[in-house]
């Protein structure tokens, strides 16, 4: 009898995400962590590229940060939407994770303190890394993840980091 019951609890199949709202799908597992991951990151990633008028010394970053800052501010709300049609707490899970492409509070200290070409090159280094893995999460979200409008958010994303891998100076 345990044994039947305890194998009643093994499933092959996602695990059932929070509901939706009426009239859209499920989220699974995949679209969960993946809002969960990419949305604090994509918040700290443009509270980075706001610092650039004010801290960057070259023209060059200023113009490169100020092309992020539009289509991150615009992709942020979409995100914070499709959270909260997925019933996520705003809360960041991953803060102070140190992981591929997220700018950490520590990364945001140390650009506040940084100054001319330290700023510059820490700039770009932190948004490159973050313009690359949000193209190599999006890319997983699209494959697995089962809401339609997440998945569609997630090339749109996916297509804004590689616009901002080839805008940002490979070297500040």
């Amino acid at each position: 009898m345990v044994a039947l019951i305890l194998g009643g609890c093994a499933t092959t199949g996602p695990a059932p995400g929070p509901a939706a709202g009426p009239g859209t799908a499920a989220f699974n597992p995949t679209d969960v962590a993946w809002l969960q991951l990419v949305v604090p990151m994509t918040a700290n990633a443009l509270v980075a590229a706001r610092m650039a008028p004010d801290r960057a010394s070259s023209t060059a970053v200023r113009a490169a940060a100020s092309a992020v800052v539009a289509p991150s501010e615009r992709l942020l709300k979409r995100l914070e939407s499709a959270r909260d049609r997925a019933g996520l707490p705003a809360s960041d899970l991953h803060s102070g994770h140190r992981m591929p492409g997220m700018v950490t509070p520590a990364d945001l200290t140390a650009l506040r303190t940084d100054g001319g070409a330290e700023f510059d090159r820490r700039l770009i280094a932190l948004l490159r890394a973050h313009a690359a893995q949000v193209v190599v999460l999006a890319r997983g979200e699209q494959t697995s993840g089962a809401d339609p409008e997440t998945r569609a958010l997630a090339g749109e994303l996916s297509a804004e980091g590689a616009r901002e891998t080839a805008l940002l100076p490979t070297v500040a």
